[in-house]
C-alpha cells in the first residue's frame, strides 16, 4: 500500500465519521440509545405509515436570502424490514445507508467500506433520517385542516413557534410527510415528496451490499457519533 493511498484512505475514514456524527444530529440520537418518537394528533413518522413497497425521492432546499440554495435530495426505498437510502454528501460525496437482514451499514462507495452497526436501525431510521427536518416541526405542530399537494390529499399542520407548514399524506400506504415550508427572514425552507410509487417490485439486491466492500464493525456497540437508531 502507497503513502499516497493510506493517506487518502485515512482521509476518507474521517470524513465518513463527520457524516456519521451529522446523521447523529439529524436523527437526535446518542450512541444506541433514542428517545421515545414524539406524536402530534396522533402522527409519527414510522413504517407502519407506509406500504409494504415503495420508492420516493426526498428534496430539501434551504434558501437564504441573498444566498445560494443549498438542496439534498434522498432517494429513498423500502421494502418489507429492508431499506435503502442514497444522497450525496457534500465532503464525502455518495453515501447509502442500508438495512437488511444481516443489519444496518453505511455505505461510502468511494472506497467500497461500509460501517455495521450492532444495534437496529431498520426502516424507522431511514424515515428519519429522510425526514429529520418534518420531525423537528412536528413536535409542536397543530392540525390546521386538509389541502391536496401533487394531486394527493394531505392534512396540514402549523409550527405555532415557526410558522412551518407540514403536508401530511393521506393516500393509502403513504402517510407520510409530502411537503413542508418555513419562511422567514432568514430566507426559505422547505421539503418536497416527489415520484412516489407504492406495492412496486424491488429485487433484494437493491438491499445488499456489493461484492467486495470491506466491512468494519462499530467498537462497543456504539459508533463515534451515532447513526439513525430505529425500534
Amino acid at each position: 500500500m502507497t503513502l499516497q493511498f493510506q493517506k487518502r484512505t485515512v482521509a476518507v475514514t474521517v470524513v465518513v465519521l463527520a457524516v456519521i456524527a451529522g446523521l447523529n444530529g439529524a436523527i437526535g440520537v446518542a450512541g444506541a440509545q433514542e428517545a421515545p418518537e414524539k406524536k402530534t394528533d396522533g402522527f409519527t413518522i414510522s413504517r407502519a405509515n407506509l406500504a409494504q413497497s415503495a420508492t420516493f425521492t426526498v428534496t430539501q432546499t434551504i434558501a437564504p436570502k441573498g444566498g445560494n440554495p443549498l438542496v439534498r435530495s434522498y432517494k429513498v426505498e423500502i421494502k418489507g424490514e429492508k431499506a435503502r437510502l442514497d444522497y450525496s454528501d457534500q465532503m464525502v460525496g455518495e453515501v447509502r445507508y442500508l438495512a437488511n437482514d444481516k443489519g444496518v451499514f453505511l455505505y461510502i462507495p468511494v472506497n467500497k467500506n461500509a460501517m455495521k452497526q450492532s444495534f437496529k436501525g431498520g426502516v424507522d431510521g431511514a424515515l428519519k433520517l429522510a425526514f429529520a427536518q418534518v420531525r423537528e416541526r412536528m413536535a409542536t405542530a397543530k392540525k390546521i385542516g386538509e389541502e391536496k399537494v401533487g394531486g394527493i390529499p394531505t392534512t396540514v399542520y402549523l409550527d405555532s413557534k415557526t410558522g412551518g407548514k407540514v403536508y401530511i399524506g393521506n393516500k393509502t400506504g403513504f402517510r407520510l410527510p409530502v411537503k413542508t415550508i418555513l419562511t422567514n427572514e432568514g430566507g426559505v425552507t422547505s421539503l418536497e415528496v416527489k415520484n412516489i410509487k407504492l406495492n412496486v417490485s424491488l429485487d433484494d439486491s437493491r438491499f445488499a451490499l456489493p461484492a467486495r466492500t470491506k466491512i468494519i464493525e462499530s467498537e462497543n456497540g456504539s459508533p463515534p457519533g451515532g447513526i439513525p437508531v430505529g425500534r
